[in-house]
């Protein structure tokens, strides 16, 4: 049986993007202000969210750049 990935899953703190891409997460907070990398804000200062999707963008955007 194939596992899904559950919704929580397809998202991103910006503490796990910084792991992932092996920086830190000012810089990625960075990235995000300056547009480089699209993020969801959370209500209630809750932070930064970034999908599967857009990290998987970024990530090719650094490899083809």
């Amino acid at each position: 049986m194939e596992k899904t990935l559950e919704p929580q899953e397809l998202f991103y703190t910006v503490k796990e993007v910084a792991k992932i891409l092996k920086t830190t997460p000012k810089t990625v907070r960075s990235y995000i202000t300056l547009n480089q990398l699209y993020a969801h804000r959370l209500p209630n200062n809750g932070g930064y969210r970034v999908h599967l999707e857009e990290l998987n963008r970024f990530i090719d955007g650094l490899r083809l750049g």
